[in-house]
């Protein structure tokens, strides 16, 4: 067997230079007291003299024992190092404590630097070991090493004459077999194999040695799709983390970097991956180093232990819009026409197949609605698909988004920005600045795009169905268009799976009969029913006399339960709608006079086909003030004493009425009954709520109520059923302990915190 090969196989042996000072076992003195000989001080002893040449593989003790003492050594290479030969030095103090800053310098024989110089400057801390890991393949040449202190304070140069440093010298293989491959005319091929109509192949390596570039070449034909992924695990404790941070660089044909990324960081395992479009055909490199921030000026360290895994795939593009000119930008978006007709529902149908097939993948879709002078709906939603996914899906969190967009037309971005006629901003922009600078920066688009509506998926948010949404489409006599773009929101991740964007055009009866009201623009008026029987109570009465009807059909809808930040319901937090929900107000007539009713209040909304409820409503009332005119005209009501909205939505926790004593917990029961049924999903206001018309308002004769959608669970049409009437007053309620109780009389009376009660002041907020 060759001496190299016995090297190779068997544990390398040491030799020990046995230069440190003996110690007597009777000698009791302190071994800093004794005299320590210098060896080794100039770079001729460590040439000449056989206590100053090192042997390879055998640790040596020695001093630095005194301010300005500096020991030189060498160290012959066998004669079998060759390409993948590696030379590992290593020098460090085991002490907890020592007053040298050890510095080494690894040197040629001629004293040209075969390292940078390299300095533990531990301060106070405890020292840290210094590791060289450096390729070196002459030969039969000799190495130089110089240690010596590095004084953080020049005019106090640090020593130890107690303590010894260990210096040790190896050769070792270099574990990656590709070396040398760190540059583009030596890169490691890699094969590319048919694996399922699929061209794939994988290399791996090591970044052994300090500033080590790995470099992997493959060929791609033109027109593909590249996928890279580099992958490491981490090295558990108690085993130090990996000496540096994992980083690649995807490389063009021609030398310039199509993408690079690099580990957060060093102690979690490393899964690294990007899909990139490849355009034309040539060869394509993967640069694999250790990553240096820019701001460092020493070379970024090796590691031994760390084995990283590249895999590489060239793909066809399998989405069938991007191929040609593709449809990644507005201008190129695939066009539908729909036409929406009660007789021909299928006319307002259609669907778009696509996929997020590469990183910075843009989707652009469009479709035209037919001329329509009445009001309709837009509906539209996203449904991931199972095929697809020749990948994984890239590292990350999954954030596809939606948006709908519309031209704008005869108008300027500026318009855009601040009129709604031209660009509609449902409610405002709410609290998050990134929605205003959203809708504005499209605004500001080359040519002006109005934001309609806009989703983001959000992977920390599983039970979250936001793909999806209902816009208004106002009466048009040309034929308008709505663009709907999908993409990643950082335009950094995508998974190779088909989508399914499905778009329908519907008429809207109720919408063309009653256009969205406000406040001041209510239904046509009618008479709020008297239930003086009350058999029924605490609901009204059902019947034609006591019912109102309406559907709401578009907008996201209000919050009183659902949280978006808990991913409840089909909002996001992020979530934009330019119109927020569809607004159906009704107007009731007053009996007059001026003695208190009891208001009975219900309302029911039809299920969904699978039986799901689309969402609950809610009720923003504006009565009329008879006692305070201005011009003859009643002062409209529609705030609290406390200056919050007169708002009614069903909320299942018990609740404070405003009859309850202000501070107290103990008597809180539910305001509203809910009831779910097969086809309808029933809402009840009950007794314990004590809702009744106050005198001032049976004066003012009228009471408005805008009916809106709420907490929305679905995006389809909810039609609903709305019953009110008024009965006598005051009615009893059960209490908690099995008993009964009235609300407050109408001639007054105190609350228990001692305050006065005018009789019905449902308007009081507690």
């Amino acid at each position: 067997m060759s001496p190299s090969a016995r090297l190779r196989l068997l544990p390398l042996v040491f030799l020990v230079l046995t230069a440190c000072p003996s110690q007597n076992p009777d000698d009791s003195s302190d071994a800093g007291e004794q005299e320590v000989p210098d060896l080794c001080n100039t770079r001729e002893e460590a040439l000449t003299s056989a206590e100053c040449q090192l042997t390879l593989g055998q640790p040596l003790e020695r001093y630095i024992s005194f301010g300005g003492d500096s020991d030189w050594y060498s160290v012959q290479m066998p004669a079998d190092v060759g390409p993948r030969s590696l030379v590992r030095v290593t020098a460090v103090y085991t002490t907890p404590i020592t007053a040298v800053n050890l510095a080494v310098s690894l040197l040629k024989e001629d004293g040209g630097a075969l390292a940078p110089r390299l300095v533990d400057s531990h301060g106070q801390g405890q020292p840290r070991p210094i590791e060289f890991v450096v390729p070196f393949a002459q030969p039969g040449a000799k190495l130089l090493l110089l240690l010596s202190d590095e004084a953080a304070n020049p005019s106090r140069p640090g020593f130890d004459a107690r303590n010894p440093y260990t210096l040790t010298v190896e050769v070792l293989d270099n574990p990656d077999a590709n070396e040398p491959n760190d540059t583009a005319d030596k890169a490691t091929p890699v094969a590319l194999t048919n694996q399922g109509g699929v061209l794939a192949g994988s290399g791996s390596g090591y970044l052994a040695t300090a500033g080590d570039v790995d470099r992997f070449a493959f060929d791609v034909p033109a027109g593909k799709i590249v996928y890279v992924r580099l992958t490491a695990p981490n090295i558990p404790p108690p085993e130090p983390p990996p000496a540096y941070i994992l980083s690649y660089r995807l490389l063009r044909p021609d030398g310039n970097a199509e993408f690079e990324e690099r580990v957060r960081t060093n102690v979690l395992a490393a899964d690294l991956a990007a899909a990139r479009r490849g355009g034309a055909a040539g060869r394509w490199q993967v640069q694999v180093q250790a990553w240096n921030s820019g701001t460092s000026t020493q070379t970024p360290p090796g590691d031994l232990r760390l084995k990283y895994t590249l895999e590489v795939k060239v793909l066809d593009e399998a989405d069938p819009n991007d191929l040609s000119t593709g449809n990644d930008t507005q201008s190129r978006a695939k066009v539908a026409a729909l036409s929406a007709t009660t007789s021909t529902p299928s006319a307002g149908r259609t669907s778009f197949t696509g996929r997020l097939g590469s990183m910075g993948d843009k989707d652009w879709f469009a479709v035209d609605v037919a001329t329509n002078t009445a009001p309709t709906v837009l509906r539209y939603r996203l449904v991931p698909l199972s095929s697809g996914g020749r990948f994984p899906p890239l590292p990350g969190l999954a954030d596809r988004l939606v948006y709908v967009l519309t031209e704008v037309t005869g108008s300027s971005a500026s318009d855009c920005v601040t009129k709604a006629n031209v660009c509609p901003k449902g409610n405002g922009y709410g609290t998050d600045s990134t929605v205003r600078a959203l809708v504005d920066g499209w605004c500001n688009n080359a040519t002006p795009l109005c934001l309609r509506s806009s989703r983001e998926e959000s992977e920390y948010l599983p039970n979250l169905r936001n793909f999806g949404g209902a816009l208004p489409v106002p009466s048009h006599t040309t034929t308008s268009r709505y663009y709907f773009l999908v993409q990643d929101e950082g335009t950094n991740w995508a998974d190779d799976k088909d989508y399914r964007l499905e778009v329908e055009w519907l008429d809207d009866p109720d919408e063309a009969s009653h256009p969205s009201e406000g406040m001041d623009s209510p239904r046509p008026q009618v008479q709020m029913a008297s239930d003086d029987a009350a058999a029924t109570f605490p609901a009204p009465p059902t019947g034609a006399a006591f019912e109102v009807h309406g559907s709401i059909s578009y907008g996201q809808g209000r919050l009183v339960g659902n949280d978006p930040v808990k991913g409840q319901g089909v909002r996001g937090p992020g979530d934009y709608e330019a119109v927020n929900t569809d607004v159906d107000t009704f107007s009731f007539q007053l009996p007059g006079g001026s003695a208190e009713r009891t208001w009975e209040l219900q309302w029911e909304v039809d299920n969904l086909s699978d039986g799901g409820t689309p969402y609950g409503l809610a009720l923003d009332l504006a009565f009329c003030d008879g006692d305070r005119l201005d011009g003859g005209v009643c002062t409209q009501v529609s705030t609290g004493s406390a200056g919050q909205p007169l708002t009614l939505a069903y909320r299942g926790e018990p609740l404070r009425a405003w009859h309850s004593p202000a501070g107290s917990l103990s008597n809180l029961q539910p305001l509203y009954k809910l009831e779910r049924g097969p086809t309808t999903t029933k809402v009840t206001v009950q007794p314990y709520a004590c809702s009744c018309l106050e005198p001032r308002f049976m004066r003012g004769n009228v009471l408005k109520v805008a009916v809106s959608g709420v907490d929305r669970m679905d995006y389809g049409q909810a039609d609903y059923t709305l019953r009110t009437a008024h009965t006598g007053y005051p009615k009893s309620y059960t209490t908690l302990d099995g008993g009964s109780a009235s609300c407050p009389v109408p001639d007054g009376g105190t609350f228990a915190d001692g305050g006065a009660v005018p009789g019905c002041f449902f308007t009081r907020q507690p």
